[in-house]
Order: structure tokens, then sequence, then C-alpha cells
């Protein structure tokens, strides 16, 4: 049977397309000539994952060689995020693309610290992103995600600075008001995939926002899907967040699977 984080993720991919299409990211500014290439290889990883890992290697070669000042570096990193942000399938290889390049430095400026100063800026405007464009938002709170559950320190640790900003935007997908089972379903996947991470760092806000979910998921206004996804996240973290019996991921496979295409 399918992954529980596989299947969320189709049922992701299939809400999205029947929502959007993912916003084209071009190059802009003196550098539009030298960042084509960069931009090619990046949307060339969406439509070819067996053959990312090469293409992570050739996108940071061609990075580094055409990397002359901090200006430039800034807008790969800008690049690199837009695109996370704008296409979420997209978030999980770019957060692997940014931890590769984490320690790459130009004119005593970090990779590194110019991602984490885009987290903290959107973080800051996370309310005006909402209410503008509620895909980006999405977009964002994943991206941030999947940044804290690749990236590292130099200690080898996870970026607790990112903990409190990802329990507050899993709390407010929790309590969206609008696309409320796209926010569920964005809050469910995150949980699977960090919840455990999550929870060493600050396992009180953890249990301050399962029992979010558990109310939420006992109010008889909210959709089928929704209670389902909360369910199961609420299952998972019962369960230490390892893998459910087979039978009981067969069965949210095939519950979810029905409400999400029928």
């Amino acid at each position: 049977p399918a992954t529980t984080r596989q299947r969320l993720t189709d049922c992701f991919k299939h809400r999205l397309r029947l929502r959007w299409k993912p916003a084209v990211v071009s190059p802009v500014g003196p550098q539009r000539s030298r960042m084509h290439r960069l931009l090619e290889i990046l949307n060339s990883m969406r439509s070819n994952r067996a053959g990312v890992d090469s293409q992570l290697s050739s996108f940071m070669e061609e990075a580094q060689s055409s990397t002359q000042s901090e200006e430039t570096l800034a807008q790969i990193v800008s690049t690199i995020y837009d695109k996370a942000l704008s296409d979420r399938s997209f978030a999980a290889t770019a957060a692997r693309l940014c931890d590769k390049m984490a320690l790459f430095m130009v004119e005593g400026t970090k990779f590194r610290s110019l991602l984490l100063n885009m987290l903290q800026k959107d973080f800051s405007r996370r309310v005006e992103l909402q209410a503008s464009d509620v895909e980006l938002w999405l977009g964002f709170i994943t991206f941030l995600c999947e940044v804290f559950g690749t990236m590292r320190s130099s200690a080898g640790e996870p970026f607790r600075v990112l903990v409190c900003p990802i329990y507050t935007c899993l709390r407010e997908l929790l309590q969206s008001p609008e696309v409320k089972e796209d926010a569920v379903l964005c809050c469910s996947m995150e949980l699977q995939s960090t919840g455990h991470l999550l929870e060493e760092q600050l396992p009180e806000m953890m249990t301050e926002l399962l029992a979010t979910a558990r109310d939420k998921m006992l109010c008889p206004a909210e959709s089928q899907l929704t209670r389902s996804l909360l369910m199961e996240v609420i299952e998972l973290r019962a369960h230490h967040w390892t893998p459910l019996e087979a039978l009981t991921t067969q069965y949210y496979n095939r519950t979810i699977q029905k409400l999400t295409t029928a």
C-alpha cells in the first residue's frame, strides 16, 4: 500500500489541479540571462524526479560559477524561494537544494542567512499574505516546514528558531475560515512529516495544537474530509509518530481517496 505521506501528496496534487495552475517564475533584473539557465534547471527538477540528484548538483555548480556578488546570491535564493512558494509540489526539492547550498558564501554572506531572512520576513507578513493570495500562504507554510524537516545547523540540529513560527502557522491553518479543507490537508501533511521533530523541540506546544485539532475533529459542522484528516493525525501522534498498522493505513487511504475524488 502507498505510504501515508505519498497518499496525502497525491491527494494534495489532485486538489491542486482542480484549484489553480502554478505561477511561472521568470528571472528579472540585470542578471536575467545569467539566471535563465538556473531557472531552466529548477523547472526541469519537477518534471524529472528520477534525475533530481544530478540536477541538484548541476544547479549548485551553475550557481557557484555565476555568483560573484551578494546581490547575485540574493537573487538565486529569491528564485528558489519564489518557485517553492508558487509551486508547493517543488517545496521538498527546494528544501533539499537549500540544504546543499546552505554554507555557500559570497562577500561574507551565507546562502542560509538570506534564506532564513526571507522566511522571517514572510512569517511577519503572513496575515497580509493570506488575505492577498491564499495559495502563496499555503506555499509559504509548506516550504517553511520542509526547510525545518530537511536543513540542519552546523551542529547537525534542526533550526530551533523555526519551531514557534511553524506551530503558529499550523494553528492558523486549523483556524482558517477559508479554504478549510486545503488548509487542514496542508496541516496534516506537514504534521505527518515533521510532527516528531516539532514535538521533540517543544512538546507542550504540540499538546496544545493537537487539542485544537481534536476540538475541530469533533465539530459536526466540519466536513468528512477534514475530520478524517485530523483523526489520522491524532492517531499517528498517539502512535508516537511511527507508521500506523497496515489495516489502519489502508482504511485512511480508501476513505480519504473516496472523499477527495468524489
